[in-house]
């Protein structure tokens, strides 16, 4: 495998000290035969979680148990950072989006071994949000109940119906073309596939350049969601349906104020990458009590990780992710 080692510690902006588990004989091709003695698994910020470390600590503490390998979780700046993380060898085990999880493998040698899955279903699309309905929808929005917490949102332009809420794109995307110059928008880093990734793309195919937009930044899918609740952006980018993300109390009328009126194509989920440096027997043993953790404490995976379950990867998902990741490397 080839490793890449010369990326500079203060890319990674770790919120914590990590401790890299590798020896001597992990800097040599084809990774360490040695079992280490500690193991540092790389979390993604959350908004909704003001400590993620301690509420994620029924997984490494799962893991440790398990394996009789302590495993720390550190939170890093964003998902490119965990990666470089695995790629510095400051972190072993990294939960990342589908784009890191072929940016790991590609660069570093990793091993993407897990994929993400919500409710039976391994991709998404990316959504626009909007509080001026009047402007981006074509038809009357109706409310259709999102399966996460069984709340009605509000739907235009074919993105959903009363009977039928799958959240499959691509729908409702010529409506983008209502988009003004120096709208403000709401989105999260170039690395975000749902947060600006895809969106951009759809931008592009209806003729649009998000350099004529008034960016508004945010770090995270439920922040662009209340920039648009707040009046701060008209439109948002986000995964689907990232309004179920927010805490009721923190948006009481949200259901009533926001509308998605587009969902881009399908992208896969993210997923579960693990170092080169683990030796295999090692790897193998994660990625099957990770696989697992989902009967142990669905809880858990459902609040803090916002998913359902840890699925084998599909080659062909690191394979579009990939494609995309060509687009933005220009």
């Amino acid at each position: 495998m080839r490793r890449l080692r010369t990326v500079a510690a203060s890319v990674f902006a770790l919120s914590i000290s990590l401790t890299a588990c590798s020896s001597d004989s992990a800097d040599k091709d084809g990774g360490s035969d040695e079992q280490p003695d500690k193991l540092t698994l790389a979390l993604i910020p959350n908004e909704k979680v003001n400590d993620l470390v301690t509420t994620a600590k029924p997984l490494t503490d799962y893991l440790s148990d398990e394996l009789g390998v302590e495993v720390e979780g550190v939170v890093t700046k964003d998902y490119q950072a965990a990666v470089e993380a695995i790629g510095s060898g400051q972190a072993d085990i990294a939960i990342a989006s589908a784009a890191q999880l072929a940016s790991a493998e590609d660069m570093y040698g990793a091993h993407a071994v897990l994929q993400d899955e919500r409710f039976g279903a391994a991709n998404y699309a990316g959504q626009f949000v909007t509080n001026n309905p009047d402007k981006y929808c074509e038809d009357k929005p109706v409310k259709a109940t999102y399966n996460a917490n069984d709340t009605e949102y509000l739907y235009c332009n074919g993105t959903a119906t009363a009977k039928e809420n799958k959240g499959q794109g691509p729908k409702g995307l010529e409506a983008l073309k209502k988009i003004e110059k120096d709208t403000p928008v709401a989105m999260l880093g170039a690395t975000s596939p749902a947060g600006y990734q895809l969106p951009v793309m759809a931008l592009e195919n209806q003729g649009l350049s998000v350099d004529d937009l008034k960016k508004v930044p945010v770090t995270s899918n439920d922040a662009s969601i209340m920039a648009v609740y707040n009046d701060d952006a008209e439109v948002g980018f986000s995964f689907w349906d990232a309004r179920s993300t927010i805490d009721a109390k923190e948006a009481p009328d949200l259901a009533d104020k926001l509308v998605v009126f587009g969902l881009t194509e399908m992208y896969p989920n993210g997923g579960v990458v693990i170092s080169d440096d683990v030796p295999e027997d090692m790897r193998d043993e994660i990625t099957n009590l990770m696989d697992g953790f989902s009967e142990v404490d669905p809880e858990t995976m459902s609040k803090i990780f916002d998913i359902t379950d840890w699925v084998p990867i599909q080659p062909d998902a690191i394979e579009k992710a990939r494609k995309v990741n060509e687009r933005f490397s220009q």
